[in-house]
């Protein structure tokens, strides 16, 4: 059970609160975690809300690629909660098995494609090296310019901040969840 409930439009709530379960709704037509517990911090909630939206569904990359990095990065803040949910819609955007596997088992990258390997090379380097490596950085500028390299990073970035605050909450996968291999 999550440590907070997820905020709703109701007197339980400060006005803030409520202004920002509002919108996320209004924009969302639901009250997604985490932008959804964000909200106790008033406007921040609705904020994360409208960048995950943009993150997702406006940007350069295609919808395979934009779940693939996220799978990326839930897999290494080790957010099954998160995991379960993009991996399944990563498939129905064309995100291939194969590359969700490797990155689940932190697999080899050989038998990927091109553009597989290097989202997940980038991710691996971007979240959990001291340092992403000028020949990472390089293709990823090559295959998608300054605009689609600001977009990936970001992405993946702002879902570690989502699995952080999953993780806080102690939010759960559900049970019929798609498992991550343990580490």
């Amino acid at each position: 059970m999550p440590r907070l409930p997820i905020p709703s439009d109701t007197d339980a709530f400060s006005e803030e609160t409520r202004a920002a379960v509002r919108h996320i709704q209004e924009t969302r037509g639901s009250m997604p975690p985490p932008s959804s517990y964000l909200t106790y911090a008033g406007q921040a909630g609705a904020r994360l809300s409208d960048l995950v939206e943009h993150l997702r569904y406006h940007t350069s990359l295609t919808g395979a690629e934009s779940e693939l990095a996220i799978c990326v990065a839930n897999r290494a803040a080790n957010a099954p909660y998160i995991w379960n949910a993009h991996t399944k819609l990563g498939l129905k955007a064309g995100t291939r098995e194969e590359a969700l596997h490797a990155v689940d088992t932190y697999g080899p990258l050989d038998g990927l494609t091109a553009d597989e390997a290097m989202i997940i090379q980038f991710g691996r380097e971007l979240l959990e090296a001291p340092k992403v490596s000028d020949e990472i950085y390089e293709t990823v500028r090559a295959r998608y310019g300054e605009k689609g390299l600001m977009e990936l990073t970001a992405l993946m970035s702002v879902y570690m901040m989502n699995a952080n605050i999953l993780r806080v909450m102690d939010h759960p996968a559900p049970p019929d969840a798609r498992p991550l291999t343990p580490r």
